[in-house]
């Protein structure tokens, strides 16, 4: 096919692939408005070794994924449940909750998703308590030296993490956009043996078209 008849394609088939788009995009959206939200708390520790020669903070690197181990437990789960007084069963909010290290910056982030952002916040900011907690029961057996504190950062904020509706509509207007094609590609296909103009006639008989019979 050349060039003018993708045109031409175009022309008349604009209308099925611009609708389907459409028809898409309100599809995504609606589904999205339609599911339970589910949001996403954050928070920030920091691990500060007393002293900042090399050893002592390529040390406090290593045992990050350390503590988040020893933190990270059900039955740390259980206590924040009961110190929150929540109807949540620990395997929940162990479930729920994502802690990771942050070696480069001596962190650890602590991530806490929920039906409900407050008690996502709740939830992160005693997970950081614990974790505060632990380091000074530890800190205590040390030398002052010798100790490694967690120092909370700000307090946690939530965003929405489920659904993304902005994201979902415009996945379901780049779908229908390529099913719009699709259906369009296939239309074509179905009524390629058709011959509308005498250059379809010439393509397909290889053959001169001397005259035509006008359509009134």
């Amino acid at each position: 096919m050349e060039l003018q008849d993708y045109v031409q394609i175009v022309k008349r088939r604009w209308w099925i692939v611009v609708l389907t788009a459409l028809i898409a995009a309100a599809g995504a959206f609606v589904f999205s408005r339609l599911q339970t939200p589910i949001y996403k708390s954050s928070m920030k520790l920091t691990i500060q070794p007393a002293r900042t020669d090399f050893g002592q903070t390529q040390a406090a690197k290593q045992l990050l994924s350390s503590y988040i181990s020893i933190i990270r437990t059900e039955r740390n789960a259980a206590e924040v449940g009961k110190r929150l007084q929540l109807d949540y069963s620990p395997a929940y909010i162990y479930g729920q909750t994502r802690m990771a290290d942050d070696a480069a910056s001596y962190g650890v982030e602590i991530e806490v998703r929920d039906y409900d952002g407050e008690t996502a916040n709740r939830i992160a900011r005693e997970w950081a308590q614990l974790f505060v907690e632990f380091r000074n029961r530890d800190n205590a057996k040390q030398r002052r030296e010798d100790r490694v504190e967690a120092i909370l950062g700000d307090d946690p904020r939530y965003v929405q993490d489920y659904p993304r509706t902005g994201v979902n509509t415009a996945a379901g207007l780049l779908l229908g956009l390529a099913a719009g094609a699709g259906i369009v590609a296939l239309l074509e296909w179905q009524q390629s043996a058709l011959l509308r103009a005498p250059r379809d006639v010439e393509r397909r008989l290889s053959l001169p078209v001397v005259g035509d019979i006008p359509a009134h």
